[in-house]
């Protein structure tokens, strides 16, 4: 059956998610800052994310900071109706999470723990492996729309279980990213060929879906065009630190691999792909092919 579905946030994830519900049938009101990509998402626009949650029976939250999150399930709590389902894909605090389920779970609303694994070209293709927490009957009611976007939907139990996975799975993305960076940056150092060292790479045990997505990138250098912007890493690590810590759990090659993140941004590559902890690397080797994005050598 198709729903008036919400997307509030149209980036890099929630433009994809639009197009793919509207691909489907399903009526899609969306909103974001960038009013342009409202309609390069083929949704319909709306106000404020306000008026998403009055006009949707489920909104999909995809948006890039804590405080615009915050802001947005403030105006989805005073505005939605009761029964709306609410599908949070962002990495946030936990405690900032389960207070936001608290919150709307007293207007009668709600909020699934939805963290996804993918970056744009998967959610464009509808191809995003979900993982949710929450409500199970909430969830049977919104499975249909969210396999819409996605190649794998699973539920894993009670609300926040989802975005604990996430925080491992994440953790695990950090660190294989700087792994394959390394990989190429002894690859050019030897005088190898880095189309011939990924096919390599492509057919042994060391293949990760990390490095199949950003084989390319490392390839040529270019990290424009993101699959997932620097500044999301840069967002995530503390999250992934403190949970941690919470957990007592050591972190020994997170730990040693964030300061190699850190640096990326501080050459001023947020909004490229975090594969491009590989050019400080290579700054670092006197093997440079680039310059930074402030202009400089």
């Amino acid at each position: 059956m198709a729903l008036n579905t919400g997307v509030i946030g149209l980036g890099n994830i929630g433009g994809g998610v639009a197009k793919n519900l509207a691909a489907a049938g399903h009526i899609v009101i969306g909103y974001d800052t960038d009013l342009s990509r409202i309609g390069e998402a083929g949704a319909q626009e709306a106000a404020d994310a306000a008026e998403v949650s009055q006009r949707a029976d489920l909104v999909v939250l995809a948006v890039p900071t804590l405080s615009a999150w915050r802001a947005s399930l403030a105006a989805i709590t005073a505005n939605g109706r009761r029964g709306l389902i609410v599908i949070d894909l962002c990495t946030f605090p936990l405690a900032e999470k389960e207070l936001a389920y608290e919150e709307l779970a007293r207007v009668g609303i709600y909020l699934l723990d939805c963290p996804v694994s993918g970056a744009r070209p998967q959610a464009l293709a509808g191809e995003l492996a979900m993982l949710v927490s929450g409500d199970a009957d909430a969830f049977a009611r919104a499975q249909t729309a969210l396999e819409c976007f996605c190649s794998s939907v699973t539920h894993v139990g009670t609300y926040g279980v989802s975005s604990k996975i996430k925080y491992v799975i994440n953790l695990m993305i950090s660190v294989q990213n700087m792994a394959c960076a390394e990989a190429f940056l002894l690859a050019r150092k030897a005088g190898i060929d880095l189309q011939q060292m990924a096919d390599a790479v492509m057919d042994s045990a060391a293949y990760s879906k990390v490095f199949e997505i950003r084989a390319e990138k490392w390839i040529s250098g270019n990290y424009d065009d993101p699959t997932a912007e620097l500044a999301i890493q840069l967002k995530d690590k503390d999250i992934i630190r403190d949970f941690a810590a919470d957990v007592g759990s050591p972190t020994p090659m997170f730990d040693a691999a964030i300061p190699y993140y850190i640096a990326a941004g501080s050459q001023g590559r947020q909004q490229q792909d975090a594969a491009s902890v590989l050019a400080v690397l290579e700054h670092m080797a006197g093997i440079p092919r680039d310059e930074k994005p402030d202009g400089s050598g």
